[in-house]
C-alpha cells in the first residue's frame, strides 16, 4: 500500500524520493529528491511527482 500524504505540497521545502503531499486536493507521491519551487507544483512536474 501507500503511505498517505505527509501535509501540504509547500514551496521550500525538501521532499525525498516516496513522500507524499497533497495540492489542490490530490494526492501525490514524491518520484524524485527536490527541493520545492513554485511552478513545480505536482501536476505541472510529472517527473518529479506521481498522483496517486
Amino acid at each position: 500500500t501507500t503511505p498517505p500524504p505527509t501535509g501540504t505540497w509547500t514551496p521550500g521545502r525538501a521532499y525525498r524520493a516516496g513522500d507524499g503531499a497533497t495540492y489542490a486536493g490530490l494526492a501525490y507521491r514524491c518520484l524524485q529528491a527536490h527541493t520545492a519551487v513554485v511552478g513545480w507544483e505536482p501536476p505541472n512536474v510529472p517527473a518529479l511527482w506521481q498522483r496517486l
